[in-house]
């Protein structure tokens, strides 16, 4: 039984690396992330492509993802309905607002992109990647998210997700320490969202509020507005406020008690 388990965690582990890094691999460096001798990674790599969850290329030898992981994905959460229940509340802030909205969810201890609508005319949108990293520390549904836990669990998943770090993500103006996150944390809690200016990247804001479950309480995401800085001016921060908390409410109304954490855009 033990090597069972040991074999079915070696093929999870290579298929979130690929997933990740969402490229062609060398097998050398899938063995090297995975701290697996090449024999041992050679066997995980042929089992994934048996089955159908990878692919080797025949002229490079490498290996990457096929889309049975994704397809698979989409197929859960159309069969929770989710995509079809959130995107009309997304797409009526976004209408509202003109700016970019967008949800996550939680999952394995951090937030991820989940799904967004864009309110902003064209060639004036900002329109952000929606498999990058969420820095919980320097973005506004981090900031959200951080805020609804107590300071001791929000420090402790600040830094698992590169607070402190000299090469950490954000601008010059994000938090750097957690001597600066818990006043930040405090304030969030006051006003009632997340906010960031240009903390995440330069010349954007963005508000954010959480959203929690009616059925139990939990807190399963945020919801956020983002834009450009010019865009966007404090005078605007309670109007938006106000249209995120509405939206909020209606997304904790429909969210279904399954989860959806581990079908999601990958934030890592």
């Amino acid at each position: 039984m033990r090597v069972v388990k040991g074999a079915v965690d070696r093929s999870l582990q290579a298929i979130e690396l690929l997933a990740r890094e969402a490229r062609w691999m060398r097998m050398s460096d899938i063995a090297a992330e995975l701290e697996l001798e090449k024999g041992p990674a050679h066997r995980v790599l042929a089992q994934l492509c048996e089955q159908g969850w990878a692919e080797q290329d025949e002229q490079t030898s490498q290996y990457r993802l096929t889309l049975k992981l994704s397809l698979l994905g989409q197929r859960y959460l159309h069969g929770l309905g989710l995509p079809g229940l959130v995107q009309p509340i997304l797409d009526e802030v976004a209408g509202q607002c003109h700016e970019l909205v967008r949800l996550t969810v939680v999952n394995e201890g951090t937030l991820a992109w989940l799904a967004a609508s864009q309110g902003a005319a064209p060639g004036l949108m900002y329109s952000p990647s929606m498999h990058s990293a969420i820095a919980l520390h320097a973005t506004s549904v981090g900031k959200a998210w951080l805020a609804a836990m107590s300071n001791d669990d929000a420090v402790a998943h600040a830094l698992r997700g590169g607070l402190g770090k000299s090469n950490g993500p954000g601008t010059s103006k994000a938090i750097t320490s957690v001597d600066q996150l818990i006043p930040e944390l405090e304030r969030t809690r006051q006003r009632g969202y997340g906010l960031v200016v240009e903390e995440a990247e330069p010349g954007v804001v963005a508000l954010a509020v959480t959203v929690t479950s009616l059925t139990d309480g939990v807190v399963v995401g945020t919801i956020s507005i983002a834009g450009p800085v010019l865009r966007i001016p404090g005078e605007r921060y309670d109007a938006f406020h106000t249209l995120l908390k509405e939206a909020s409410e209606k997304l904790g109304s429909v969210w279904p008690r399954a989860s959806v954490g581990a079908h999601v855009h990958e934030a890592a």
